[in-house]
């Protein structure tokens, strides 16, 4: 059975904010909003050039993790406006592999610090868990602290540091932490 999230929270500036899973429709508004993050901070995997998907590959995607009982993907709305999102997938064709969860997320500048992100690492955390899967990973870049220290509040542990993970076009560098969330080691 696919997995489907759907609950409004409020923030801590008092506004009103949907968690849903993500549908095709969304493809446009989660592009942009790839594009947008991308641009504001130094810690995304990609530029916003970089992000040349097109509205129907993306809806696709989001069509084969709406079908997948292992995978979801996240968006946060308020007042209507995309400004969060976050996934969990699962690598289910290789049996060795299958146990595990690959989580990625992004919010808007302008809404951190409101409790977006830790509601959206939650609902993705419990979906894992309610998938049967036993861990979830994440790549963290290490000058990401405010990021960092919200994945150990919810029991991530680091496992790996990779130097030069990040090479920006500057020519500077940015190493990455590894980090796993392991179910069974949870109190």
């Amino acid at each position: 059975m696919p997995l489907r999230y759907k609950k409004e929270i409020t923030l801590k500036d008092g506004q009103d904010c949907l968690l849903r899973s993500a549908v095709a429709e969304d493809a446009q508004e989660i592009l942009e909003h790839q594009r947008i993050t991308s641009a504001e901070t130094d810690f995304m995997a990609r530029y916003p050039d970089e992000i040349c998907d097109t509205p129907e590959k993306e809806a696709y995607l989001l069509q084969a993790v709406e079908a997948d009982p292992h995978s979801i993907m996240l968006s946060a709305f308020v007042s209507g406006n995309l400004v969060g999102s976050a996934s969990v997938f699962t690598d289910k064709v290789h049996s060795r592999c299958g146990h595990r969860g690959d989580f990625g997320i992004s919010v808007k500048q302008k809404y951190w610090n409101e409790g977006i992100g830790s509601a959206l690492l939650q609902a993705c955390l419990e979906a894992a868990q309610r998938a049967g899967l036993e861990q979830v990973e994440l790549g963290v870049v290490d000058t990401n602290l405010r990021a960092f220290h919200l994945y150990r509040r919810f029991g991530f542990q680091i496992y790996g540091m990779l130097p030069n993970a990040f090479r920006y076009r500057d020519g500077s560098y940015a190493g990455e932490y590894e980090m796993v969330c392991k179910f069974s080691e949870q109190k």
